[in-house]
């Protein structure tokens, strides 16, 4: 018994100090990784900021061609409801 109660605190003892060692690679590797992360995102970050541009230029073109599309299409239509204006006056005529 007292062999035992002298043999388990050092047992203790020596799977605590491989759990802090454990702990401590595993959170250098963690802080690496991190690291790394950080490093792809600001570099994803600097990529996205540079197609933005790109992107708001596509986005003014498009407005540019549907304002463009709009007023065709307003002078089709007018166009066209004036040669039924008339032909409802030429109708009421006869």
């Amino acid at each position: 018994m007292e062999m035992a109660s002298s043999l388990l605190p050092i047992i203790f003892y020596t799977l605590l100090s491989i759990l802090v060692v454990f702990v401590i690679v595993f959170v250098y590797k963690l802080i690496l990784t991190l690291d790394k992360t950080n490093v792809l995102l600001d570099d994803i970050y600097i990529k996205v900021k540079k197609l933005d541009n790109l992107f708001e230029v596509i986005d003014r073109g498009a407005d540019t061609i549907n304002s463009m599309t709009n007023k065709v299409v307003e002078v089709c239509i007018g166009a066209v409801s004036k040669l039924f204006r008339k032909r409802r006056k030429d109708e009421e005529d006869e």
